[in-house]
């Protein structure tokens, strides 16, 4: 009778355990991204990395040279944009950027359909990026840059970015026919500086900060009602009134390039770009800067 029992017993515990092992057992725990409470104001989240729970799209869509063949990406385990599976989906071909799909539920891809001008991804496990070649190659972010700021005024950019020396606009824009009206970033000018521009060019000198080249770096660009600053890795560079007008442009921005004014396009590398219509508290800025930083072994 007590084996009886006692097999009884092991059966139910085993059916038991086979049933519950199906479910969550911790229904209200999830993965944790940076931007999960930091969605409000947000202009759009680009990111070789998930860096929003909710998101549940791809990442990046790339075009193979070897037959214009076209495919979405997710992520790995790691969190990062999954590279096994494009290293066997492209073989030996070389992949560009079609697609850097917004991660902030807005929509606001960044898109180039021209294969001429789509910048090169680089399969790198650690730190996946793309890159211009300082001739035309640029992504296309279709909503005005009114939209994308506090209607051309304040805003927070940060971004994981490497850092090159092409007489470059990294990212923004420039209204046609008048390019000192803008909103838009140097990363670096041939001088070695990193610059801000968050309205008419150019308000010397908080505009611009010395810098380094040729390496990864994390930087914040932050415009408020009246000062502007550049952060480097959570450090200020450079900070002040900026006293000349607002941008008025109302054409979309750029990466690799300031949209409205086809020149000056950038050899940089990006990894990460995040945006916001207006300057978030010093608390998030830091948070997702040092996130960025940790995250991506800066």
């Amino acid at each position: 009778m007590t084996k009886v029992l006692l097999c009884i017993l092991i059966l139910f515990s085993s059916i038991c355990n086979s049933q519950i092992s199906q479910y969550n057992h911790f229904p209200t725990m999830r993965p944790s991204h940076i931007l999960d409470e930091k969605l409000t104001d947000i202009s759009f989240a680009f990111s070789l990395r998930v860096v929003e729970s909710d998101y549940n799209g791809p990442l990046i869509r790339l075009r193979r040279d070897s037959d214009n063949a076209q495919q979405d990406f997710g992520w790995a385990d790691n969190d990062i944009v999954d590279i096994d599976a494009i290293n066997a989906w492209r073989g030996a071909a070389n992949v560009f950027v079609v697609t850097w799909y917004d991660q902030s539920g807005l929509g606001r891809n960044a898109v180039q359909n021209t294969n001429a001008f789509q910048p090169r991804f680089i399969t790198d496990p650690i730190r996946p990026y793309f890159f211009g070649d300082g001739t035309d190659d640029r992504l296309d972010i279709n909503t005005s840059i009114q939209i994308l700021t506090n209607a051309g005024v304040n805003g927070s950019l940060l971004t994981v970015i490497y850092s090159t020396s092409n007489n470059n606009f990294s990212f923004g824009t420039r209204r046609p026919g008048a390019s000192a009206d803008r909103w838009s970033v140097h990363v670096n000018w041939t001088n070695n500086r990193v610059y801000f521009d968050s309205g008419i060019c150019c308000s010397n000198p908080v505009r611009w900060a010395t810098n380094v080249n040729n390496q990864w770096q994390q930087f914040s660009f932050i415009r408020a009602n009246i000062v502007q600053t550049i952060r480097r890795s959570g450090t200020v560079l450079r900070t002040g009134n900026y006293t000349l007008g607002r941008c008025t442009a109302t054409n979309g921005a750029g990466i690799l390039y300031s949209n409205g004014v086809n020149s000056n396009f950038s050899t940089n590398r990006f990894t990460e770009l995040i945006m916001y219509r207006m300057d978030i508290n010093l608390t998030d800025i830091q948070e997702i800067e040092e996130n960025q930083i940790d995250f991506w072994n800066l």
